[in-house]
């Protein structure tokens, strides 16, 4: 990772976010994403780069070294692009709206996220990352500056054209549909799970894996509803084949980002807050349906983990960790057999009955440590294994760890909270909630501006950027989740603010769907109504989850009602069902009212 000097720094050196002040020393003329920036390529009639990324991201980390930092690259951005870099996390509806600009173009989406845009933000060309050299099917970075400044200068009216056909492409898809709210679309979801199911190694499809939490929490609620083994099956299968995988950290609790293989034996290394939330909430709500003290046991180290390393003194939750230290990805994670050796001594072949080491050519030499699979732990490991853990943890302190992004991101903080408070009503653990209410209460306190609006996130002593439907949403929904473990209306009270809100920022009365940004904050070539389940809820999804359950809580109708609209506005529940793996919760949750 790229870290500031004494010498040149640009502008990102006056940003908040880790990830733009990593870049505050690149060679790079970048700005931040602003009107100031966009009003001067249109001056110098130049295109635009945005370069789209986040502070833990190992291929982000990669590209800054090999491109960001070549002065000869550099160069070539300065004189013929105006450059702007974007925190993703930061700014997810920027993220979010040229993510879906590549796809459409049919460029490889992914972070680092590379897009060339015109001085009015429309989106002619991207991809993902590109190395400095032609390599892995890619043609160099510098090749694809030239090739695109020469057809910016020498045929504006195909650049044009190009716009013109991805913002059509654009405002499609953001435009309702409208289905039934019945068992046939649940029925059919689960049917595509079937099919995408990976038998062997648990989890779907093949090669790269990603947890799809959301989507088997699905398959649990539709086994509760429905009686279905099969569907029980694969969240058992995919769950158990995880926590005994080396995308889960055996020593430390908490799950790395996804596996590079179908096998989970090795991840990318980065550790983040709204993957180990989202897990350790389903591994609970497993534990509570299966009685398996595996998952239960992964669900209270998962939640150890979040409280012990991802906590700030005040309360709230940090972003991530990095994936690489000192520009080796997942250096404090690896082991040798004997540093093992050398740290259990006689208690050795005793743990390795339940452990092995991976080994790996992107491990540089040394071994992730996986549970055996013969060994599935149905009951969780044994005490003294346990205790071994500990041992081997305490000894990885004493390594220099992975750099934390100590972002407090309001939407991610809202599922720490709702997994916290979950789990205290599961386990029978008073201290949770408590933990629950002291992030909820930081949040409250630092996170909001001086009008009372909430902002997206908070970071060394302030905050800024405000808040999107998501982090309303996912926020509100951990009050209620806070309310649902003890029954303090406050709680309730506090969420129907948030609620209140919700409707009049967001509300567009013409679809029944929910913009993604406020009535108060900066309008962009499209305002996007997503109802894609990606990394978190979509804010669609989890508006539509919070109305169902205050509906509940209130007996307020509207709120069901406005939450049902989200619901068969939702063409993609039919067609693309692991990207809607929240919403279709949502969907069980109301068929297994009626």
């Amino acid at each position: 990772m790229a870290k500031e000097t004494e010498g040149f720094t640009n502008r990102l050196v006056h940003e908040k976010s880790p990830y733009l002040r990593q870049h505050a020393s690149n060679p790079v003329d970048w700005h931040p994403w602003s009107i100031e920036a966009l009003e001067r390529a249109r001056k110098e009639e130049k295109p635009v780069i945005l370069s789209i990324g986040y502070s833990t991201c190992h291929w982000c980390h990669v590209m800054e070294r090999e491109s960001f930092e070549d002065a000869e690259t550099a160069k070539i951005m300065n004189e013929n692009f105006i450059s702007i870099k974007i925190d993703r996390e930061e700014r997810p509806e920027l993220d979010s709206l040229y993510m879906k600009a590549v796809q459409a173009m049919g460029g490889q989406a992914g972070w680092p996220l590379t897009v060339f845009v015109t001085p009015e933000g429309s989106p002619f060309f991207g991809g993902s990352y590109f190395p400095p050299d032609d390599m892995y099917g890619l043609p160099s970075f510098k090749k694809v500056l030239h090739a695109v400044s020469l057809a910016y200068r020498k045929d504006k009216k195909k650049i044009e054209s190009i716009t013109k056909e991805i913002e059509g492409a654009l405002e499609n898809s953001v435009k309702a549909s409208s289905i039934e709210i019945n068992e046939d679309v649940a029925d059919g979801a689960f049917e595509a799970g079937r099919l995408f199911f990976d038998r062997v190694n648990g989890g779907f499809g093949m090669g790269t894996k990603f947890p799809h939490s959301m989507f088997l929490r699905f398959l649990l609620k539709f086994h509760k509803r429905t009686g279905d083994g099969e569907a029980l099956l694969i969240v058992r299968e995919s769950l158990a084949s995880m926590a005994e995988g080396g995308i889960y950290d055996h020593v430390g609790g908490g799950f790395h980002r996804y596996s590079v293989d179908e096998r989970w034996d090795v991840p990318h290394f980065e550790k983040m807050l709204y993957d180990n939330a989202l897990l350790s909430g389903l591994y609970a709500s497993a534990h509570e349906t299966t009685g398996l003290g595996l998952f239960r046991d992964v669900a209270i180290e998962t939640i150890e983990y979040m409280l012990r390393e991802m906590r700030d003194e005040g309360g709230g939750f940090y972003s991530a960790e990095d994936a690489d230290v000192n520009g080796e990805e997942g250096a404090c994670y690896l082991w040798t057999a004997d540093e093992i050796k050398s740290l259990l001594n006689e208690n050795y072949e005793e743990f390795m009955k339940f452990f092995y080491l991976v080994e790996d050519a992107h491990l540089s030499g040394k071994g992730l440590l996986r549970m055996i699979r013969s060994a599935k732990a149905a009951d969780g490991l044994p005490g003294p294994v346990k205790d071994l853990k500990k041992r081997l943890r305490q000894a990885r302190g004493s390594r220099t760890r992975p750099d934390t992004d100590r972002k407090i991101i309001t939407a991610w903080n809202g599922l720490a909270i709702s997994a916290l408070a979950d789990a205290s009503r599961i386990f029978g653990e008073p201290s949770y909630v408590e933990e629950a209410k002291r992030s909820a209460e930081f949040i409250m306190a630092s996170s909001r501006d001086d009008n009372g609006r909430l902002l997206r996130y908070y970071l060394k002593g302030g905050a800024r950027a405000r808040a999107n439907l998501e982090d309303y949403a996912l926020f509100a929904l951990g009050l209620l989740s806070i309310f649902e473990a003890t029954g303090e209306r406050e709680w309730l009270q506090k969420a129907g603010g948030l609620v209140s809100s919700i409707k009049e920022l967001f509300y567009d009365k013409d679809t029944g769907l929910f913009f993604d940004t406020g009535i108060d904050q900066e309008r962009l070539i499209i305002r996007e109504r997503d109802l894609f389940d990606n990394d978190v809820p979509s804010g669609n999804s989890a508006v539509a989850e919070l109305f169902l359950r205050y509906s509940v809580a209130t007996g307020d109708a509207e709120t069901r009602r406005l939450s049902e609209d989200i619901v068969r506005s939702a063409e993609g529940l039919k067609s693309e069902p692991l990207s809607h793996g929240n919403l279709l919760c949502v969907l069980e949750d109301i068929l297994n009212e009626t």
